[in-house]
């Protein structure tokens, strides 16, 4: 079965080189959110798709594009979803096996929570990749990550109540507990060779440090 590893770039500021390079290598399709085509194309960054209301992308931007390759153009109006939430369905919608985004930081906060919030709108394995760490949704399967380093800080955030939580692996293990909306996930840290999360419900968001 053919592997669909989608990488989508949002408009925001890029992390390092040494994050951001390894994960348009290993993509092999490309989604840039409106603006972010301009900030691709400066970096060489080969891109299939672009998708948004396009009020970020000059005339000037789209056509240099269309000239230096095969790009689909997306146009997708409305305010009720930002161009990243645009990206991730239409990724999950085409067959995404796997979704990498970065290009979240910066610029105004709420653009970065909303951004962060996506993840819970549009439920899948998409993986946000940020200068300090990784944010994913937790799946309700579970999740289990035995290659983590000892020592590594995590930090959970509940959307809502999630109930019957589980930590297995870490400094603060948790036993069927109810995490709400606030603080108490924060800054955790992980002392055995694999970390395990489970919960019976509820939305549960995983910020790993690198």
């Amino acid at each position: 079965m053919t592997e669909h590893s989608y990488l989508i770039v949002a408009n925001g500021h890029w992390p390092d080189e040494e994050i951001w390079r390894p994960l348009v290598k290993s993509a092999n399709h490309v989604v840039a959110c409106d603006g972010a085509a301009h900030q691709c194309l400066e970096n060489h960054v080969i891109m299939q798709t672009v998708i948004g209301d396009m009020d970020s992308l000059s005339k000037e931007t789209q056509t240099q594009i269309q000239t230096d390759s095969k790009v689909e153009f997306l146009r997708k109006e409305g305010q009720d979803e930002n161009d990243l939430l645009k990206a991730l369905r239409w990724s999950i919608d085409n067959g995404a096996s796997s979704i990498d985004i970065f290009g979240i930081e910066g610029g105004d906060l709420a653009h970065q929570f909303a951004a962060i919030l996506a993840l819970c709108e549009a439920p899948s394995n998409a993986r946000l990749h940020t200068s300090k760490c990784t944010i994913e949704l937790v799946p309700k399967s579970g999740y289990k990550n035995c290659s983590i380093e000892k020592n590594t800080v995590f930090s959970l955030f509940s959307i809502g109540d999630v109930n019957g939580l589980e930590i297995t692996g870490a400094k603060w293990n948790l036993k069927n507990e109810t995490l709400r909306a606030g603080t108490q996930g924060l800054h955790n840290q992980t002392k055995d060779e694999c970390l395990e999360i489970s919960f019976s419900s509820g939305q549960l968001l995983l910020f790993l440090d690198r």
